[in-house]
């Protein structure tokens, strides 16, 4: 068993934090809160739910860490999802506590591999560990782990590899707990749950393409669509550009529009078609059209990258809606008239 020592110095900066607000009590950790980011408060509210009991000689030496005193005897050591939703609601209130609550349910819940990507280290560790694996546990792997890290460790395979992999998370549905525990415990870690687990599937491949490198997106595509073209329309659906915005139905224009920043839609209609302005003009009130396209007018020159940089985040915010379900793509939306 490890002692206090051993588990302190395996405890990241924002796991310490959030041991130390556990410590302290709803109340202290509260206003604790309120002076941090929101991004932030539910990185930390994360680590707290993650954390179901607190060992009162680990708060402890935590504490001491900070250069604070506490008694192991006074300490409240109950971490967990409710703890942290108490902590957030005196924070942020109770409408955004509980968003962020959701959030953090979505991200926190036990799932497969994760003592074994945590174990696993770097990128250039797991990648190691990987490649000489059956394209289906590669596939399996990479659809339990973050897009962003699943992006970055597909860019190391072989082209070839690459496609098979995203055509074998595209196809998967579900996935027995003992095939699960076979595989995990293959790479020397255990695995989570006693249900049905739902894995990879079309959201996750296209969710793990969207941010890899673009060059290696297309060439990922080109390969998908000669294999098997109804797959790769499916992954499309999920994935677009910034001009492949006209696919988007009013509705989801109007609600897309609602969630962008203004200045970010202004720099980004800036460089825009004629297609893609019309389309968005369209879903806009008159009032809000006629200042829009009057700052166009008397806007100076930008540089490009600004304007590529504001509409990534449009993209970006678009993708997650869709992602969401909350936005439709209209496939034959193309064929609409713009005037």
């Amino acid at each position: 068993m490890e002692n206090t020592k051993e588990i302190i110095t395996r405890l990241s900066g924002m796991q310490k934090t959030a041991a130390l607000l556990i410590a302290l009590g709803t109340e202290a950790s509260a206003k604790i809160l309120k002076m941090m980011e929101n991004e932030e408060v539910e990185k930390l509210a994360g680590e707290i739910a993650k954390m179901n009991r607190l060992p009162p000689e680990v708060a402890e030496a935590i504490v001491e860490e900070f250069h604070e005193k506490i008694s192991a005897n006074s300490v409240s050591s109950q971490g967990g999802l409710a703890y942290a939703t108490a902590v957030l609601s005196k924070a942020l209130g109770a409408e955004n506590a509980m968003n962020a609550i959701d959030r953090i349910r979505e991200n926190t819940s036990n799932r497969p591999f994760d003592t074994f990507m945590m174990s696993s280290g770097t990128n250039d560790a797991l990648i190691e560990m990987l490649r000489d694996e059956h394209p289906q546990t590669i596939a399996l792997v990479l659809s339990h782990v973050k897009e962003q890290r699943s992006a970055q460790i597909l860019a190391s395979l072989s082209p070839e590899l690459q496609a098979d992999v995203i055509i074998r998370i595209a196809n998967m549905k579900t996935v027995s707990p003992e095939v699960l525990s076979q595989v995990e415990n293959s790479l020397k870690e255990k695995t989570y749950g006693h249900e049905r687990i739902h894995t990879g599937g079309i959201k996750t491949a296209a969710g793990i393409l969207n941010r890899a490198d673009i060059d290696i997106e297309k060439q990922i595509m080109e390969f998908i669509t000669k294999q098997d073209p109804e797959l790769a329309e499916k992954i499309s659906d999920l994935m677009f550009t910034y001009d492949d915005i006209i696919l988007i139905n009013d509705l989801g224009i109007q609600k897309l529009l609602q969630e962008i920043d203004e200045n970010d839609l202004l720099m980004a209609l800036k460089a825009s078609t004629e297609e893609i302005k019309a389309k968005l003009f369209k879903n806009m009130s008159e009032r809000r059209r006629q200042s829009i396209q009057d700052d166009l007018m008397t806007m100076p020159p930008v540089r490009l990258r600004d304007v590529q940089s504001a509409q990534g985040r449009i993209l970006a915010t678009a993708k997650e809606m869709i992602q969401a379900g909350l936005i439709e793509i209209v496939r034959d939306a193309v064929q609409e008239v713009f005037v």
